[in-house]
């Protein structure tokens, strides 16, 4: 009789053993988000909010025009911020060669091969990439445009500055600065992408209002520093009658910056930038630039994961997640430098 009642007690604890394992959860304790304060019991049934831990464990790549440039490196750093707080895997992919277009194609496709749940994309040329867009699309794995647009494809949402709107917001600023005279130089970006069709638009859309403002040169520097230096210094040579110079990002400024210091003509010159990032913004408290244009890349990177999660998880985002817009200058750059240090950037 005891050995019965015994052999009756260790089945019933097997079976709560058993019970018990089922329940645990699937998810990896590694890509956890965060622990947060638990919700109240009668919430626990409600689906879950993007920012709480997704159902799934998912992987979503970030895919930005190069590996090295501060301000891509923001934008990266936002998203893996997100990455933690929500709970989700991001993996960057990042062109060797800045703006190439033919890399960024194939980290598309490796991208679909390794199995990646959403990508996020930042396109080095917003018509050549929509045929990896389409494959994506093909895939299942849904896109979202972060920073510059993509002319084609199934997209998603576009997170991202207003840059026809912001370059507006800019040109008048510059305007203001020159009194409403001047010859005026532009740098612009990379043509093949929309993000500088736009800005160059605003730009000009501003300069041809004001007769007293002459467009003398808009030729590409293609985001690059050096490229932007040399630009400057074939003009010069040419003709250094300059009075100011609006750059398409921080990097094209200050290389402008340096062909002017060069030939003694900072004091002549006033240049903006179009970034408002760390070194833009202690370049406007040196004198070097007088402004630039908030892009919040640190915030784009993060909106771009967290609308990725909310769109797997099935929910429903904006066309357009406007993210930035606001000119930089000697009255608030020190307010984004500071914005910068609360995310571990201070150079």
């Amino acid at each position: 009789m005891t050995k019965k009642i015994l052999s009756i007690v260790l089945c019933a604890v097997l079976a709560l053993s058993v019970f018990a394992g089922c329940g645990q959860s699937s998810t990896p304790a590694a890509t956890q988000a965060p622990a947060a304060p638990a919700a109240p019991a009668a919430t626990e049934a409600a689906p879950a909010a993007p920012e709480a831990a997704p159902a799934k464990d998912y992987t979503i790549a970030v895919m930005v025009k190069d590996s090295s440039t501060p301000f891509w490196r923001y934008l990266v750093s936002g998203a893996m911020e997100a990455g933690k707080d929500l709970g989700v895997n991001v993996v960057e992919y990042a062109p060797m060669e800045a703006q190439s277009l033919d890399e960024q194609t194939k980290q598309v496709e490796d991208a679909i091969q390794a199995g990646v749940d959403a990508i996020c994309i930042a396109p080095v040329d917003s018509n050549g990439i929509v045929p990896a867009i389409e494959k994506a699309n093909a895939a299942g794995i849904p896109v979202i445009a972060i920073n510059t647009k993509a002319n084609g494809g199934k997209i998603e949402t576009f997170v991202g500055i207003d840059n026809e709107a912001a370059a507006e917001n800019l040109a008048k600023y510059m305007v203001e600065q020159l009194n409403g005279e001047g010859k005026v130089v532009i740098i612009e970006g990379n043509p093949a992408g929309q993000t500088s069709v736009d800005r160059v638009a605003g730009f000009t859309n501003i300069l041809s209002q004001n007769p007293g403002i002459t467009l003398t040169v808009s030729q590409p520097g293609y985001f690059k520093r050096d490229e932007a230096m040399t630009i400057m210094e074939n003009l010069i040579q040419k003709d250094p009658d300059i009075d100011a110079v609006l750059a398409l990002n921080d990097e094209m400024a200050l290389g402008s910056w340096q062909a002017l210091d060069d030939a003694g003509l900072t004091e002549d010159v006033i240049v903006s930038g179009f970034d408002g990032a760390v070194e833009g913004c202690k370049a406007i408290l040196a004198g070097k630039m007088v402004a630039s244009m908030d892009q919040d890349a640190i915030g784009t990177g993060y909106e771009g994961v967290k609308a990725a999660l909310t769109i797997l998880e099935g929910g429903t985002v904006d066309e357009w997640i406007k993210i930035g817009g606001k000119v930089v200058s000697g009255d608030n750059a020190q307010d984004y430098l500071d914005n910068f240090a609360a995310h571990g950037f201070s150079e």
